[in-house]
């Protein structure tokens, strides 16, 4: 087992403020506007702001292009899944979770200083990665990489739109019936007239598109640069002991942080997988067995909590040798006093004389048991059950309003359900 080192921020006290997020450009930009700080007021500010530069301006211009309640479902704009995952639901709760990413961040990064984990001698590379993280969140480059590939992913998909040969709110227009896809089709299709966007399809085109899929994009940025810094820190000479209470050498922190990212996986699949599976099963008829919607489900309920969880086996090498070393001396240590306990008893009971037993004898070894269970029990990977149990309860969260079309509904509720959709249209 490690002996005890001094902390880092008692070597080091002059740390540096570790924020995935403070002084980037959304940041500067909400700070322009007055609402620069975490507090609810500011957070309720935010998200007013942004449900109100992108969904109502879509739905004024899908009242007055008469793309609403008098069309049928793909031309009613309020009838589209996901204007409301992404508008009024994804963009507040992406909001909700860089506030609370943002803190449990903070403090991880400064556990790191200030519970002796790291060793004192690697405190200013420590130190520098901190600084290193400041000027990557500050950068401007990022930002505008992310926005232009929300351009691109939004043209790649609207643009399809003008050629489906199916009104949608987004396009419509006297195109020609498509052949079946085909090479040749696929050709003779571009060299046919597109249809037009409607106003709220030129809207999503050149702001509300592009501003949607940067902020997750934004996001992944985010995501990549803490498991950049996950990654430095599994290569510092970590402090590891064995016998922390937290049974993961004094790093268990770290399965609380990432548990909280399980809120940027209900916000994405809000926005961007429950309403693209559920347009296909209600619109276009797809059921639950075609491969494009449960492939679809099943990758992103398996792959988004994985993603939070693959980091934190850079870990397991420094912990797996702080294990193995801390049974080995502990075995070597554990037989001496197991054989003079083993010694005194036998005497005692030979003898009769078993007031030589002391009370203490017996507590001692069973304090010695209590601690190898411990130190057999330690985890080598810094993350539990609970933890990617949260992880995945958050990626199913979405897929509730699907249940539907995945188990039987009483007939009752079945058809308060049915009622519920045709007043909607």
């Amino acid at each position: 087992m490690t002996a005890h080192l001094p902390s880092v921020s008692a070597t080091f006290p002059e740390t540096v403020s570790f924020s995935l997020f403070e002084g980037d450009l959304v940041s500067r930009i909400f700070a322009r506007l007055g609402m620069g700080t975490y507090q609810v007021r500011d957070l309720i500010k935010r998200s007013v702001l942004l449900i109100g530069i992108t969904w109502f301006p879509l739905a004024l211009l899908a009242i007055l292009s008469e793309v609403h309640w008098v069309q049928p479902p793909g031309q009613n704009f309020f009838l589209d899944f996901a204007a409301y995952g992404q508008l009024l639901v994804g963009l507040p709760m992406f909001l909700l979770a860089e506030r609370v990413i943002d803190g449990h961040t903070r403090n991880t990064a400064r556990s790191f200083l200030t519970t002796g984990v790291v060793r004192p001698g690697d405190a200013p590379r420590l130190l520098q990665l901190n600084r290193q993280v400041k000027r990557l969140r500050r950068q401007l480059w990022p930002e505008l990489i992310c926005l232009g590939i929300g351009y691109l992913l939004t043209v790649a998909w609207v643009v399809p739109e003008m050629y489906n040969d199916r009104d949608t709110w987004h396009a419509m227009g006297p195109i020609v019936h498509a052949q079946p896809f085909s090479w040749a089709g696929l050709q003779d299709l571009l060299h046919q007239s597109p249809q037009s966007l409607t106003w709220p399809g030129l809207l999503e085109l050149g702001f509300v598109g592009p501003l949607t899929t940067y902020w997750w994009l934004r996001w992944s940025w985010k995501i990549t640069i803490w498991s950049w810094y996950l990654y430095r820190l599994s290569r510092l000479r970590l402090n590891l002991v064995a016998s922390h209470p937290d049974k993961t050498g004094g790093i268990g922190f770290l399965s609380d942080v990432q548990t909280k990212f399980g809120l940027v996986i209900l916000a994405y699949g809000i926005s961007y997988v429950a309403p693209t599976i559920g347009y296909k099963l209600a619109f276009e008829g797809a059921t639950m067995a075609v491969f494009s919607v449960w492939g679809y489900a099943v990758g992103f309920v398996i792959g988004a909590p994985l993603l939070f969880t693959i980091p934190l086996f850079m870990f397991t090498t420094q912990l797996y040798h702080a294990k193995t070393c801390a049974m080995k001396i502990f075995q070597d240590r554990s037989m001496e006093r197991a054989l003079a306990f083993e010694e005194k008893w036998l005497k005692a009971c030979s003898s009769g004389n078993y007031e030589l037993m002391s009370s203490n004898d017996l507590s001692g070894l069973q304090a010695l048991n209590q601690v190898y269970d411990h130190i057999h029990a330690m985890r080598v990977v810094p993350f539990d059950l609970r933890s990617f149990s949260e992880l995945v309860g958050a990626a199913l969260g979405p897929m509730i309003p699907l249940l539907p079309y995945l188990v039987g509904i009483p007939e009752p509720w079945l058809r308060a359900i049915m009622e519920g959709k045709r007043l909607l249209r």
